[in-house]
Parts: C-alpha cells; structure tokens; sequence
C-alpha cells in the first residue's frame, strides 16, 4: 500500500475550444485535481487566458494542476492574432479557418502526449484521433460528452436503424426505436449531415467510431436525472462511464461538503 500511495495518478485533458465543451472540461480538470490528481490542461494561448485565474488559484491552494499552450497557427490560416476558439467566427470562412487550426495542432500534441507521460488521457468527443494516441502510448483514452446521455442515445439509434428514411414526407413523424421512452422527431429534427451525407459526414462517423474504442467516457450529468438512459448507454456502447456532474456546481462549492 505504501508503494502504491506514492504513485500520483497523472491525466492529461484536452479540451475542444468552444464555450460549451471547454468550460465544463476544465472544471472536470479541476475536479479531479481537487481528489488528488495531477492535472495537465492543453490548450492553446488565448483559450488559456480564459480560466488561468481559476488555474492558478487552485495551485496556489496545493493542488496539482497546470496548463501546457501550444502555439496556435493563427497567421499561416490568415486570422487575425488571440482567434483560436469557435466562439470567434464570425462567418463560415472564419470558422473553416479555425477549425483547420484545430486540426493543425494534432501532431503537436502527441508530441506533448508523449513528453508529458500520463498514465490517461482525457479528450473531448470531438478528438477521435486522441484514440490512436492513447494506443500508442498504452494508456486508456476517455472522451469527454459535453451533453447527455439522452442526446446520445437518440443520435447512436438514429444512426443505427435510420428510421427516418422510411418517411415519404417532412412533416411526418418517427418513434426513435430502443429508448426507454417514445420520443416523436421529424426528419428536419435529425442533424443534416446525418440525413444528407456531407463533408461534415465523416468527421462526425469518426467521432463515434471512437467511442466504442475508447477506455470509458465522462458525463457531465447525474444519475437522478438520466438514470435511464445511462444504463443504456452501457449497455449500448459496452464501455465504462462515469457520470460526474453538475461539474461547475461541484468545482465552485468552494470547500462545502
């Protein structure tokens, strides 16, 4: 046991820059800070101006917890300095060009993945790439759901028996097979490069090709609420998860039990 406790669990997490991934991502960083981790947050410049004050002020309490920046390609794609976060397109070619910069910053970051040596990689959904890493390395990959389980488990079954597609109008509805409840869509309701297969197609194809390869995945969501639909994701997908929120309400208790 001795042995065993002087071995500090050491997790990498790699947030996707947009508010709604990165904000609870950072704060499931923190959590896990908080319980005796050692956490290291990547990210690029300007995206970690956004919480470093938070950062820091959980380091200056004693918990172990950094960020490591890697540099954004921001004037080879021709944007202007500090655009590095989906928030900040303001037109499509705008958000082509930040979302080409993401995609840059693959090589870099196995790079870091292999200096920093953690024993787990914690990556949003929206890096399938991460699962080849993590191989490489040997480590368990989990991604990071920013929505819920609900949501899903109504895309993973609308993919798998793509009831839509037997509809002859728009405004006619489907029942989404295998859900613990009867939920009603309509085709416009289905994401449009799940109805009309698109560039966007394979990006997304690839994301949930990872899930069922990744170690585990982490919910921002508590069981009272999605009880339900977190067993059928497990039984769904066959691979662990962890529901774990509200993570800002828990990392912003501020020492409260």
């Amino acid at each position: 046991m001795e042995a065993q406790s002087q071995h500090q669990l050491n997790v990498n997490f790699l947030p996707y820059p947009t508010p709604g991934h990165m904000i609870p991502m950072v704060d499931t960083a923190r959590l896990f800070a908080k319980h005796g981790v050692s956490v290291t947050i990547i990210t690029t410049p300007a995206n970690a101006l956004t919480f470093q004050m938070a950062i820091d002020s959980d380091f200056n309490c004693g918990y172990h917890i950094r960020t490591q920046v890697v540099p954004f390609p921001a004037a080879q794609l021709g944007l202007p300095d500090g655009v590095e976060n989906i928030k900040d397109s303001t037109t499509p070619e705008i958000l082509g060009k930040i979302s080409h910069g993401i995609s840059m910053l693959k090589d870099q970051i196995e790079l870091l993945f292999q200096d920093l040596q953690p024993d787990c990689i914690v990556t949003d959904f929206c890096y399938p790439w991460t699962v080849e890493s993590a191989a490489k390395l040997g480590i368990p990959r989990i991604f990071f759901y920013s929505s819920s389980y609900f949501s899903n488990c109504v895309s993973n079954s609308i993919r798998k028996h793509r009831p839509h597609e037997s509809l002859s109008f728009d405004t006619h509805k489907f029942t989404v097979p295998g859900l613990p409840q009867k939920i009603e869509m309509i085709p416009p309701q289905v994401a449009e490069w799940e109805r009309t297969r698109n560039e966007t197609t394979s990006y997304f194809d690839a994301m949930f090709e990872s899930e069922s390869r990744s170690y585990g995945a982490l919910y921002n969501s508590f069981h009272e609420l999605e009880s339900e639909y977190e067993q059928l994701h497990k039984s769904t997908l066959g691979i662990k998860c962890w529901t774990i929120g509200p993570v800002s309400a828990w990392v912003n208790k501020d020492g409260e039990e």
